[in-house]
């Protein structure tokens, strides 16, 4: 399964409410139509996670503005960070092609201190990539996270 932000959700009076803007989209998403859902606890530090889905989804726009083409949405910029830190395996083809396989190596999988390098490296990235210090892409994602 490839890696995605999370759809958090909190027991509020016997029904499910959404937590931070990720979850809120895909609710207001939906139609009145039954959905499916998948109940599960959460694995790892949930709040990191959900912090650095949360400054994808500040960052990707801002970088979107910087380049040529079409935009960066949070789940290409999670590929393109996977790649550049390397955690992308790349499968050789008989034909001689290349393709790059995103999902050998998940956020699921990842022990704990990995997964909180691979943030902290990201938040770094990001940091230098739009000029601007870390601690103020860390204070818009927990504002935006909350």
């Amino acid at each position: 399964m490839a890696d995605q932000p999370p759809l958090i959700f909190r027991r509020v009076l016997g029904g499910l409410r959404p937590v931070g803007p990720i979850a809120e989209a895909a609710l207001s998403a939906l139609d009145d139509g039954p959905v499916r859902v998948r109940i599960t606890r959460t694995a790892g530090n949930v709040r990191r996670n959900a912090l650095y889905w949360s400054i994808l989804g500040i960052t990707a726009p801002m970088l979107s503005e910087r380049i040529e083409g079409d935009a960066i949405d949070p789940e290409m910029l999670h590929k393109i960070l996977k790649d550049r830190r390397g955690l992308v395996r790349v499968i050789h083809l008989p034909s001689g092609d290349t393709i790059k396989d995103y999902d050998s190596t998940s956020f699921a999988k990842m022990p704990e201190n990995e997964r909180a390098a691979f943030v902290d490296w990201s938040f770094d990235t990001l940091s230098k990539w739009l000029g601007v210090p870390v601690e103020a892409l860390l204070t818009e994602g927990k504002a935006v996270a909350a």
